[in-house]
């Protein structure tokens, strides 16, 4: 047969379970029906009766819950995947069952879009592809997509930052497509639609389009959108057919109280003085006496006994809250899991399937295989407060990274490196241990050993490296945590692993840092102080290698500065530097641009981070950012205190401090956070960049250019804050720039309405 549509029902629901331990996401129920059931109503409401549908986790139980397609009179086939081929690559499964224009869906959504009105709009635009795109609140789990006025797309950005947030629209998962589509979808892999396919074509110039649509659309991604998705069918906000109120067959005391919006299922039994509110109760549930059910959802079989105490939880099949248990906003029961009599779950406690949380308990932390909570994550990395917790991270790293070899360092945590490194190794690991070192140190390694990434710890906290020491990205992080909440790690032991100890780590540390040719010895005076032995240690070797004759050394700058002497203060983590003479102290702005400076003189190029000053467009033109050695050399003079102390060194051998601070652009700084509720900071820079006429640019951020100076805005990562920092020239506009924008983002904070994304007073900007 001609598919008219695929659904695309291969997901885990890893940010479901407990309820997709043992339950395809799909087969999620909501009030009843299994979520992908919505979306075959909705194609056929829309004339669709051939329909196709993608498979990979738990098959089986897709095709007998909806075998051929005769509940819904429609006709399915089934798509298997021997292996995961992402999106497209699933998709890619049906070409030769495709014969026009069709639609994909996601089998774990839930909407009521209007597809013909879409497939007008795809047909009038003679479009490639067309993406159902929705306006919401918080775009971060999802892929932002920014479009034209005509609709066409212009750009994707995948599960955003705050500092990526230049649209509320997102896409939705829906797509129509027109056959050619396939010719675009490589053989092998993992291509994804929204990574991988729809970026690129948008990027070849082709006709790609994004429809807003004004129904209902939810992502069906974790519990608090699962139980979400229930009160708004029984809400009315979703066009679409479903069961509410008490089935005829369900058995109710008159002496319940059932009040809101409820749907009590065929055979389920409430016993008098119970309460029922706002919530839903499968097939053959018990609810026993002076039991309250609030705002909650239990699935067939299961149990609330007398006076047990449900709010915003879900009991999977056959799960049981026993006499008096109490379980807060968020808690979930597993498949015939339990809470014991009398216990108290707290918000967010989840039990896996067929445990049990003891009579009487309180249960603080969800209940798995073992004990494991989401790891707390900053910017140094994950805090570690156990030895199981150390263990979990490492195991979810290697899963998550595909690793198969690394190193490990660590400043003043000997322990928590030692339980680190037998974790990795027990796990068929080979590691190189580097003992006590830098971060900086460790980043170096990894590139010069090609090895698959690193972990480094420091007091309470591990941070994990991948492949050049890059950092991990928010995905990846993600992906740890889904990791660690469901055990899902290489088994110990299964491999034969290494724990090497790093041999000649500092030699090799420093021939990365000296790659140049040096014969000129260094004639002027210099001081260096820092108040790590090894980084100063480090320190005495490397200028030796430059040929340092009158270059002294101690932890802390003293009184007995020498005539023309320079000093060097490098930070106890080596991370950074600040360079001194007998006159003044360089600023930070100031230290930057030196570096660039002796870099384009050493390697005839800079490299457009985004942290680099604009001010270094006036040493060098700026190259994109690229995997080149000579970027990721630029990246550690800018990172690394040692070596951006070596490279100034190397420089003053040819002119004296003084000298090269003259030959560079002036630059000046100034910079502002802004407190605001965390949920509205992807609203500020929204409409930020929605009014900003100046020549500005959306990368980690809003960067404008104004006549005089720059200004960033960048919502912080982890805080409620919005960060504003501006450059110019002279101090006085770089702190109006900065006053400006920061007006400009507090009365969108205050408006009383929360944000107002009406176009926001310009002003006057700095002259």
């Amino acid at each position: 047969m001609s598919l008219q549509a695929i659904i695309m029902a291969g997901g885990e629901g890893e940010r479901l379970r407990p309820l997709t331990c043992l339950l395809p996401k799909p087969l999620a129920p909501l009030l009843g029906e299994p979520v992908m059931g919505y979306a075959v109503k909705l194609l056929k409401r829309h004339g669709m009766d051939s329909i196709g549908v993608t498979l990979w986790y738990q098959p089986d139980k897709i095709r007998r819950a909806f075998g051929r397609g005769e509940k819904y009179r429609v006709r399915m086939k089934y798509f298997e995947e021997t292996e995961p081929m992402g999106t497209a690559g699933s998709v890619k499964l049906a070409e030769k069952c495709i014969g026009g224009t069709f639609f994909i869906l996601s089998g774990d959504g839930l909407t009521d879009c209007d597809l013909t009105q879409a497939l007008r709009f795809h047909q009038r635009k003679k479009a490639l592809a067309t993406l159902v795109l929705k306006s919401v609140p918080m775009p971060l789990p999802y892929g932002v997509v920014l479009t034209d006025r005509e609709g066409r797309i212009t750009r994707f950005i995948e599960k955003p930052g705050w500092n990526n947030v230049f649209s509320d629209l997102v896409n939705t998962g829906i797509y129509i497509l027109e056959p050619e589509i396939f010719s675009h979808i490589p053989d092998g892999g993992s291509p994804d639609f929204g990574k991988d396919i729809f970026p690129a074509l948008a990027a070849a110039g082709l006709p790609i389009y994004g429809y807003e649509t004004k129904g209902y659309w939810c992502d069906v991604g974790d519990q608090r959108a699962y139980l979400q998705a229930q009160r708004d069918l029984l809400a009315g906000r979703v066009d679409l057919p479903h069961p509410s109120g008490v089935d005829p067959n369900a058995v109710v005391s008159p002496e319940a109280k059932v009040s809101g919006n409820c749907w009590i299922g065929p055979g389920t039994v409430v016993e008098k003085g119970a309460v029922i509110r706002d919530s839903v109760l499968g097939e053959g549930c018990t609810v026993g006496r002076g039991a309250v059910i609030e705002n909650a959802c239990l699935w067939d079989e299961s149990q609330a006994q007398e006076k047990a105490r449900i709010a915003g939880s879900v009991l999977c099949s056959g799960a049981t809250a026993r006499i008096g248990a109490e379980m807060g906003d968020g808690c979930a029961l597993g498949e015939r899991a339990s809470a014991g009599a009398w216990s108290l779950l707290k918000p967010g406690v989840k039990i896996w399937p067929h445990l049990k949380a003891a009579p009487g308990a309180v249960v603080s932390h969800s209940v798995t295989a073992g004990d494991f909570t989401a790891p707390q994550w900053t910017d140094q990395g994950a805090d570690c407060d156990s030895m199981e917790s150390a263990c979990a991270l490492c195991g979810a790293f290697i899963k998550v990274l595909g690793l198969r070899r690394a190193a490990i360092a660590h400043r003043d945590a000997e322990a928590l490196k030692t339980v680190a490194a037998g974790a990795l190794s027990a796990q068929g690991l080979r590691v190189l241990d580097g003992g006590t070192a830098s971060a900086q140190m460790l980043r170096l390694w990894i590139h010069a050993l090609r090895l698959d990434g690193g972990v480094y710890c420091q007091g309470q906290t591990i941070r994990f490296l991948g492949r050049d020491g890059a950092a991990l990205t928010q995905r990846q992080r993600t992906a740890m945590s889904a990791c660690v909440l469901r055990q899902d790690t290489p088994p110990a032991f299964a491999k034969k692993g290494e724990l090497i100890p790093l041999a000649g780590a500092e030699d090799l540390y420093l021939a990365q840092l000296i790659p140049w040719k040096t014969e000129t010895a260094l004639l002027s005076p210099v001081a260096v102080y820092c108040a790590d032995p090894k980084i100063l240690c480090l320190a005495k070797e490397g200028l030796s290698r430059l040929n340092a004759r009158n270059a002294r050394f101690a932890d802390k700058p003293g009184e007995d500065r020498r005539p023309g002497e320079t000093g060097f203060l490098i930070s106890d983590d080596g991370a950074e530097v600040i360079a001194f003479t007998a006159q003044r102290a360089l600023s930070k702005e100031e230290t930057v641009l030196l570096l660039l400076a002796l870099f384009y003189r050493q390697e005839g190029g800079l490299y457009d981070l985004a942290y680099l000053p604009r001010a270094a467009a006036g040493i060098s033109p700026l190259l994109p950012k690229d995997d080149s050695e000579r970027c990721f050399r630029l990246q550690t003079v800018l990172g690394d205190g040692l070596a951006g102390m070596l490279l100034m060194a190397e420089g003053m051998k040819r002119e004296p401090m003084e000298a090269l601070l003259k030959e560079l652009p002036s630059v000046h700084t100034h910079s502002r956070e802004i407190p605001c509720r965390a949920q509205d900071k992807g609203k500020i820079l929204h409409a930020l960049c929605e009014n900003e006429t100046r020549p500005h640019s959306l990368n980690d951020g809003l960067h404008v250019r104004h006549e005089n100076g720059y200004a960033d805005i960048v919502p912080d990562a982890y805080r409620g804050l919005v960060r504003v920092s501006s450059e110019s020239g002279d101090s006085e506009t770089a702190k109006e720039l900065c006053d400006f924008y920061q007006k400009k983002i507090e009365a969108l904070v205050e408006a009383p309405s929360g944000i107002s994304l009406k176009k926001p007073e310009q002003g006057a900007p700095p002259a």
